[in-house]
């Protein structure tokens, strides 16, 4: 059984402070993703240790963001978990990182721009199949507890 602790605000400033930590999350994630950015591409991708603590933090924050929406079967406002979807992030990824890829090396070599359209195939293929795959844990979670609320109800008459 889980403790509450009394609170000392009322509903109006606990959904406040709610949007507040939702925010400063929110804020806290795509800083950090940005802040790895720049500074991997102002060393031109030389120095990756140099954001080693960001990545984990980084990391750390979207695994946990990730399973405690899938454990309570939330996907997303907006989006639906579909093909159409999944498709549109991953290219979307894809071309993130291709981008990404070209901003930290030289544009001097055909190679670059080889490697740079590997790392667009790489990324939108794990991409995809990881957004596909969480789709279907999505889906199996969302009805395990559609089939428990049920049951409660039943129980409850």
């Amino acid at each position: 059984m889980m403790r509450r602790h009394k609170s000392n605000l009322d509903e109006r400033q606990e959904q406040r402070l709610l949007r507040i930590e939702r925010n400063g999350c929110w804020l806290a994630f795509w800083g950090l993703l940005v802040a790895m950015g720049v500074q991997m591409v102002m060393s031109k991708g030389e120095d990756v240790g140099r954001v080693a603590g960001e990545w984990v933090v980084f990391m750390v924050l979207a695994c946990y963001m990730v399973w405690a929406c899938m454990k309570e079967g939330i996907w997303d406002r907006r989006m639906k978990p579909d093909w159409k979807t999944n498709l549109i992030a991953s290219l979307l990824a894809g071309i993130a990182v291709a981008v990404f890829f070209c901003l930290i090396t030289d544009w001097e070599t055909e190679q670059t721009v080889v490697m740079a359209f590997v790392s667009f195939f790489m990324t939108f293929a794990s991409c995809y199949i990881l957004l596909m795959i969480s789709t279907l844990v999505y889906r199996k979670r969302v009805e395990k507890l559609e089939s428990e609320g049920d049951e409660e109800v039943t129980e409850d008459d």
